[in-house]
C-alpha cells in the first residue's frame, strides 16, 4: 500500500503551511496544496479500486470514506483559490499541525495510516472555510 506516499504528501502540506510568514496562505500555496490533495486522491482512489478487487469491504468503507474528504478538503481549497481568500493560520492551528507531523511520524511505524489521512483531510478542510 502507498500509504506512506499520502503520509509524506501530508507532511509537505502541514510543513508548507506551518512556513506562512504572515500567517496569511497566499495563492501560491493554495495552488501548490490543491496539487498535492489531487495525488493525495488519485492515490486514495488508486488503493480503493484495489480493496474492491480484493473484496476488503472494510479496507473499501474506509478508502471511500478517505476520498469522500480528500474530495471535500479539494473544494474547499478550489474554492479558496476561486475567491483568491486570505486563510489565516492561527495558533491554535499551528499547535495542531505540530501535533499530526507527531501523528504522521507514529502512523508511517505502525500502518494505521489511512485513518489518520481521514482526520488530516478533515483537519485541511477546517483550515479552507
Amino acid at each position: 500500500m502507498s500509504t506512506n506516499n499520502i503520509l509524506d504528501t501530508f507532511a509537505e502540506i502541514i510543513f508548507q503551511l506551518q512556513e506562512i510568514s504572515g500567517n496569511q496562505i497566499d495563492l501560491e500555496k493554495l495552488n501548490n496544496t490543491e496539487e498535492k490533495l489531487q495525488d493525495i486522491l488519485f492515490q486514495l482512489n488508486f488503493e480503493l479500486v484495489n480493496a474492491q478487487r480484493q473484496k476488503n469491504w472494510e479496507k473499501v468503507n474506509k478508502f471511500q470514506r478517505a476520498v469522500s474528504e480528500c474530495k471535500l478538503t479539494l473544494d474547499r481549497v478550489r474554492a479558496a483559490i476561486i475567491n483568491v481568500s486570505i486563510i489565516g493560520i492561527n495558533p491554535k492551528n499551528l499547535a495542531q499541525m505540530q501535533k499530526i507531523l507527531e501523528e504522521i511520524e507514529t502512523a508511517r511505524k505502525t500502518q494505521v495510516n489511512i485513518d489518520l489521512a481521514i482526520r488530516l483531510l478533515g483537519f485541511l478542510r477546517k483550515l479552507f472555510l
